[in-house]
């Protein structure tokens, strides 16, 4: 299997970094996957996984482009959210067929927020062909306020200091009255999960 090549590109006036794995067949390959790092991860991921994968998927004849996008890793320019990184997506895209001619065709492969990424992404470039989403980050505003009613009202109502604060009427009862209602109304929307 050829060894893995380290590539450098342009995005939006910075320099990304990524590590293409060649196919180890004779001949263009069609189809790749460029793989979307999540969290504040690098292009080798935990425990190396999206080197192995990489690896892994390059000996079966898939070449494969693992890359940071900018702030993370080697990358340059300031670390941005899985809902920023269109461009840089895009950049690796572009990248990913410079470095492996005849390639047509781009799978994006993410783990948490950057599955979210590819989900967003995807839809609107025509390379891509395929999405492989693991884990992907989702936040809906009645699963946030069915976690902070389970999590955050639970927790203060045992709090010795919010008593402490009521006893002594230094607690916006009516604030929090409001905001309680307001996360109840919340949490009751149609299509969301449970947190």
């Amino acid at each position: 299997m050829p060894d893995d090549l380290a590539l450098s590109f342009p995005c939006q006036g910075e320099t990304l970094v990524g590590i293409l794995s060649p196919c180890a067949q004779a001949g263009p390959a069609r189809r790749g996957v460029l793989v979307i790092v999540g969290g504040p991860q690098y292009r080798a991921g935990s425990h190396r996984q999206f080197t192995l994968l990489a690896r892994a998927l390059a000996a079966r004849g898939i070449p494969v482009l693992r890359f940071d996008y900018r702030g993370l890793g080697d990358s340059g320019g300031a670390a941005r959210t899985f809902e920023d990184v269109r461009a840089d997506i895009g950049a690796a895209i572009d990248a990913f067929q410079a470095a492996v001619p005849g390639l047509q065709e781009v799978v994006l492969w993410g783990l948490c927020d950057g599955a979210s990424a590819a989900l967003f992404y995807g839809p609107g470039d025509p390379r891509v062909r395929g999405l492989v989403l693991l884990n992907p980050w989702a936040r809906t505003a009645a699963g946030l306020a069915r976690s902070t009613l389970k999590h955050y009202y639970w927790q203060r109502l045992r709090d010795p200091a919010l008593w402490r604060k009521l006893l002594r009427g230094r607690f916006a009862a009516g604030a929090a009255l409001r905001s309680l209602l307001g996360l109840l109304g919340a949490a009751r929307q149609p299509g969301a999960s449970s947190a």
